[in-house]
């Protein structure tokens, strides 16, 4: 009798895999049963049916790329002293996933900002817009803008150290205009490795998607969260921040912070992707930081 072949395993490359998003990534992966390589810049142990080391320049990673049903884009750089390590770490990555994806329809998933720009002075937003051009060109592709991400105690993320006080009594600095009502909806890290289990395996649309927390807060709100009760918040222009640090100062990022300019549009993209919105309450407040 004749026995029907079982389907092939998905396989999933998931590159910038020791990322934070990445190693949660590779857990669901694990969890559903897919293929997964992990592509990383160094030898690193991953809970990964396979890992690629020193990805940018070993061809078995493009041979991996071209293999692949989908592949999940997580290269970053933030706090770089020069533009050519944005460029390099983030632009660069982008168009090797592009070239060795080709013509293939692979689904790429790539999580961008909301405010990337190719244009921007900010070498960090100005790195996630030209990655964005990069792999828009790919019909597969699925980019998400996100907001700030946030993971709670014990490692907090750049964005929620921001907002930490420094030292008991000690004010926490906000930068830029508006400083105390511009809004944000933070995202949980946790709901930006789902998402991007659900993208890989085919959910949702192509395309360009905006997508927030489920709680719009004043970043001075946001501060009260992130410390657990009132906290001393003051503003200062960005220019006060020096110089030679401006282009990749976290705190440049956050003078720079918005919302989603369509709340319902990014409910709508959590709804399509299968994702519900973990809320801030079960990773803040942060525990006090060790002096």
């Amino acid at each position: 009798m004749h026995q029907p072949h079982p389907a092939p395993v998905r396989r999933v490359v998931v590159a910038g895999a020791n990322s934070p998003t990445g190693r949660l990534l590779l857990l669901l992966l694990r969890d559903s049963g897919i293929h997964a390589t992990a592509l990383v810049r160094r030898p690193e142990q991953l809970v990964a049916d396979e890992v690629i080391a020193h990805w940018t320049g070993n061809p078995q990673s493009a041979d991996a790329i071209a293999a692949a049903d989908a592949v999940v884009l997580l290269t970053g750089v933030i706090g770089a002293d020069h533009w050519s390590a944005y460029e390099q770490g983030m632009v660069g990555t982008a168009r090797r996933v592009a070239q060795a994806v080709g013509a293939r329809g692979t689904r790429v998933v790539y999580f961008s900002s909301l405010l990337a720009d190719a244009g921007s002075e900010n070498w960090y937003l100005r790195a996630k817009g030209m990655a964005e051009q990069v792999l828009r060109q790919l019909p597969g592709s699925v980019i998400f803008r996100l907001g700030p991400v946030v993971r709670g105690s014990p490692q907090p993320l750049p964005f929620e150290q921001a907002l930490l006080q420094q030292s008991p009594d000690a004010p926490v600095v906000l930068y830029g205009d508006r400083a105390e009502t511009r809004t944000s909806r933070p995202i949980n890290l946790g709901d930006v490795a789902t998402i991007a289990e659900s993208a890989a395996l085919g959910m949702g649309t192509a395309g360009i998607h905006e997508l927030g927390g489920p709680e719009e807060h004043s970043l001075a709100q946001l501060v009260k969260l992130a410390n657990g009760g009132e906290v001393t918040v003051r503003t200062a222009p960005l220019q006060t921040l020096a110089c030679p640090t401006l282009q990749r100062s976290v705190r440049d990022l956050l003078a720079r912070i918005a919302a989603p300019r369509d709340a319902a549009a990014a409910a709508a993209t959590a709804a399509e992707f299968g994702l519900r919105l973990t809320p801030l309450s079960l990773a803040w407040p942060l525990d006090a930081m060790e002096t």
